[in-house]
């Protein structure tokens, strides 16, 4: 009983999404030292290192060419969001960041794809993606695996393989469990995960 009173107060975690105008080490180190001030304990992704989407193609290609002013996207939790509100009008005069944007978000998803030709490496992918942590949920699962004892000992010199499963799906839930699964997926070669999306207030 306890433990499902934890897994739930687990799962109801919030975050949001802070994009500051400024350059992404500035920005680092403006957070560093915001945390440490506090004396708090904060929560802090940077979409660009955890794979999570926030722009477009067009977007990226302007901030190459310095059309447009770089912008940096980070992932914080309730306390660091609140914080960061109350600084949002002295900032950019203080450290010429600026923030454009600080919205909760409502859940996140990670598509992705596997193909797999060892039934020992199938097993170990299923078994990750079936068992979830609390706040996650899988949806759109498919998983298919062919069979063909012919082909068996020939895979050096042919395409044929005697196992051959494949899988496809979307993990959707609370984005920090989000980005802990796709840094676990990434262990797995034969797993292809997209970039996280984000479904934003």
């Amino acid at each position: 009983m306890v433990k499902s009173a934890k897994s739930t107060k687990t799962a109801k975690k919030s975050f949001y999404e802070v994009v500051f105008t400024g350059k992404p080490k500035v920005v680092r180190a403006y957070l560093a030292g915001l945390t440490a001030g506090s004396g708090q304990d904060a929560t802090i992704f940077f979409s660009f290192q955890e794979g999570v989407f926030h722009e477009g193609k067009v977007e990226r290609l302007s901030e190459l060419m310095h059309v447009r002013a770089l912008d940096c996207h980070v992932i914080v939790d309730v306390d660091t969001s609140n914080r960061l509100k109350k600084v949002a009008k002295t900032l950019e005069m203080e450290t010429g960041l600026a923030i454009t944007s600080n919205r909760h978000i409502r859940s996140a998803s990670l598509a992705f794809g596997f193909e797999a030709f060892a039934k020992r490496y199938n097993d170990e992918i299923v078994e990750v993606i079936r068992n979830l942590p609390p706040g996650l949920r899988l949806d759109g699962y498919t998983h298919d695996v062919k069979l063909d004892p012919s082909a068996k000992g020939v895979e050096a010199y042919t395409v044929t393989h005697d196992y051959e499963a494949k899988g496809t799906g979307i993990v959707v839930g609370r984005v920090d469990l989000l980005i802990e699964l796709k840094r676990k997926l990434q262990d797995f070669p034969l797993v292809k995960s997209e970039e996280i999306e984000l479904n934003l207030a």
